[in-house]
């Protein structure tokens, strides 16, 4: 299976109402500032959908967005040309830029204290359809492929990941650890792995 398009949602802590409409200027600084990996490009909002898409900061390498689609608030991170590397190497990518994402948008001054990310709770998925149909093989080559990165990643914890059946049939996971690990020891691990 082909895991060059992968996305990663690592989900807000807790129900909170920060509106959408502040994502906006946050967005449009890290592209002024060039603050994430890749060459970002523009700011979209689709602020007036109900449970939609949220935010989007366009990359050429991928999409990033405060995202609310089936009413769960979250960063997602969705690869769209990422290099030429092995299918494990596009998971350690996307779970890397998605933590590091996560971590620079609590740090920004109108959402500190305000929210939090999940490092236990997240959605991984395959944004392909022609590449990882939504059949048994592709999620349980997703599965299995999930399953090492998470040995390493997530060691001594013990790792749920539900199909996710919901998702637009796109093959993929919701994914529940049973303790979460902070995100500067997640990036360390994906760093030595």
């Amino acid at each position: 299976m082909d895991l060059r398009k992968i996305g990663v949602k690592f989900y807000v802590e807790k129900d909170n109402h920060v509106p959408l409409s502040v994502f906006i200027p946050i967005f449009h600084r890290f592209i002024q500032e060039d603050n994430l990996e890749g060459l970002l490009i523009d700011v979209a909002q689709y602020t007036h959908v109900h449970q939609g898409p949220g935010v989007l900061l366009i990359a050429h390498e991928a999409n990033y967005s405060f995202d609310e689609t089936h009413g769960h608030r979250g960063l997602l991170y969705t690869q769209k040309r990422p290099a030429e590397k092995g299918g494990l190497d596009h998971l350690k990518t996307a779970f890397r830029r998605a933590l590091l994402a996560t971590e620079l948008l609590e740090k920004q001054p109108e959402l500190s204290g305000k929210m939090t990310f999940a490092t236990n709770h997240f959605q991984v998925f395959v944004n392909d359809r022609l590449a990882a149909p939504h059949n048994s093989e592709s999620q349980e080559d997703l599965e299995n492929a999930l399953k090492t990165l998470f040995d390493g990643l997530y060691e001594g914890a013990s790792t749920v990941l539900m199909p996710d059946m919901n998702r637009q049939n796109r093959t993929g996971f919701e994914v529940h650890v049973d303790k979460a690990i902070s995100r500067g020891e997640l990036l360390k691990r994906l760093a030595s792995n």
